[in-house]
Order: structure tokens, then sequence, then C-alpha cells
């Protein structure tokens, strides 16, 4: 075949793709087009979104303080070896807020220190392990990761700044502290432990400023069922509403509203309160408890806008809930 029939053919070849493209409504990518389409697959590849943080505010201190579960609870151990062991891969780089006592270790998201007259120093730094496990199956469950490193700190109990308390959260400052003498059980420490980091993750999800004024029906009942797995073990409960029916019918938590003021141990109030939590992300969605969250008028339990977000009152949302425990 000579050299011009050859020139010919090619060029009816590339006549026939460009009438096929122009029949089909394509067109050709241009150059300047690649970075845009780059761009878009990256974003349709894109399937779920973290909660976003209102805007970050001047920290005052504010504490959130949680009491030793009771010994009439029958304590389960958590069965840590069913679930696969896999390292957190999140790095926070720095060093959080330093703590009284000594820095005994860091962790990838966490530094520990210790006082006087608590866990020794191997069992605070097999305690840091586990905690990191904790956080990292805790930012899953409530899809939200720490931006900024944590210091937690482990001091006697006698140390604890109201009595009965094993727990406290200073999210402002970016510290939680836990109170435990030598020798005490160290899971019960973990769950602890477990309960106040989930107090951080609030104020990472939703700002300090709407922690600070958050109803404590909802900023207790939330950090427990992020706790999930950890506050659970302490029972023989397979769910926070499990747990709730038991103690509902057991004779607690009749009223909400005053159950932390009641004579019941508090962590039977954290309990029925995560079981609300559950009921309301269940029945009515995420969006719409996260709006209630930060519609908090202050501490008082029920004084949220459930009107203004459910259209039904704190009291109607109750019995709703307590129906479905009876």
């Amino acid at each position: 075949m000579s050299a011009s029939k050859r020139a010919l053919l090619a060029l009816a070849a590339v006549i026939a793709i460009t009438v096929i493209v122009s029949l089909s409504g394509a067109t050709w990518p241009q150059a300047e087009d690649m970075p845009a389409l780059a761009a878009q697959s990256e974003l349709n590849t894109t399937i779920a979104a973290r909660i976003q943080p209102t805007a970050t505010l001047t920290p005052t201190a504010t504490a959130t303080a949680t009491p030793s579960p009771t010994p009439t609870l029958a304590r389960r151990e958590f069965q840590e070896q069913l679930a696969p062991k896999i390292a957190p891969t999140t790095f926070l780089p720095g060093t959080g807020p330093a703590l009284p006592g000594t820095l005994i270790t860091q962790g990838r998201r966490l530094d520990f220190y210790i006082g006087g007259g608590t866990f020794s120093e191997e069992d605070v730094a097999s305690l840091a392990i586990k905690a990191e496990h904790a956080l990292g199956y805790m930012q899953k469950r409530f899809d939200t990761y720490l931006s900024q490193r944590v210091s937690v700190g482990i001091y006697s109990r006698g140390l604890a700044p109201g009595r009965g308390t094993r727990g406290i959260a200073y999210t402002d400052d970016r510290n939680v502290r836990i109170y435990y003498s030598a020798g005490e059980d160290q899971h019960n420490a973990l769950c602890i432990l477990a309960h106040e980091l989930g107090h951080s993750l609030q104020a990472e999800a939703y700002g300090i400023e709407a922690q600070r004024r958050a109803d404590v029906v909802l900023l207790e009942g939330l950090a427990t069922f992020i706790s999930g797995e950890y506050w659970l073990s302490l029972s023989e409960s397979s769910s926070f509403q499990e747990r709730a029916r038991e103690l509902y019918q057991a004779g607690y938590g009749r009223n909400l509203r005053t159950m932390g003021n009641s004579n019941a141990p508090n962590d039977i109030a954290y309990a029925m309160w995560a079981g609300f939590v559950d009921y309301l992300t269940r029945a009515y969605g995420w969006d719409a408890f996260n709006q209630l969250y930060v519609s908090g008028r202050g501490r008082s339990a029920g004084s949220a806008d459930y009107e203004g977000i459910y259209g039904k009152s704190f009291n109607d949302l109750a019995e709703e809930y307590l129906a479905t425990l009876q």
C-alpha cells in the first residue's frame, strides 16, 4: 500500500472517531480541565462528614465529674481479646498540657501523668495502651476525632475534688483526671477514663461553649453512650436499652429530670440518660440530636430546647422513652 493510501485511511479513522464522539454528546477533556476533574473525583469519594465544631472560644475552667460505679453492679469482664487488636493510626504531634506529678508515657494522642499513692508506673503504662485503644473505638463510634493531644492525670482517691468522684474532665484545658488508690480495679479505672474522654470528644464535636451550657441529661448521657462497650462492661447488659430496662424494672429512673438529685447513685442516672440518648438518636436521628445538644441553656436537666427541636416537651419524650422499657 502506498504512503498516500495509508494517510487517507488514517484520516478516515480520525474522522469516524470524531463523528462518534460528537453523536454521543461527549467532549474531549482539555488539559485545563484535569485539575477540576481530579478534585471532583476526590469529592465524590467522600461519603461521610464528622460533626463540625462550633467556633473556638477562650476557655474557662469547666469540669464534669464522674462517680465510681456502685459495687452492687454485676461486673462483667470486658472481652478485649474478642476484638482485633489494630494499633491506632492517628498521631497528634506536640504534647498535652503539663499536669501535676510525673510524666510516665506519651501515647499517640494521650500523655499520662501520675501522682503518689495511686497505680504503679508499670500499671499506668499498661493502662495508657488500653486507653489509646478505647479512644480509637470511641472516635469511630462517635465519628469525631481529637485535633489536639489530651493529658491524663492519675491520682490517689483521697485527692478527688468531691466525695465519691472518680473522674473529672477539664475540657477547656484539654485534660482529664481519674482518682484511684494503689491496688484498686484497673478495669474500673479504664471505664471511668473512657467516660471522661467521651467528654473530650463532645467538646471536639460541639465546641466548648455548647458543652459549657449543655443540659446535664445530654452531657452525661452522651459521654456514657460514647464510651459504649467500656461502660456496659461494668454490668451484664449488652446494650444501653437493655441496661436501662433492667434499672427501670428495678424501680430506678421513673423521673429522668430528678435522677441526678435523687438518692440513686449517679452512675445509675448516667446509664438511664445514656439509654435516653440512644432512644432519641434511634427514633429521631442524629441531626436533630446535634441541634438539641447545642440548644442547651444551662446544666439543669431538661433545659435544652426539646420543644423547638422535636415539637415535644422533655417530659413527653421521657415518657416515650420510659414506655419502651416497660
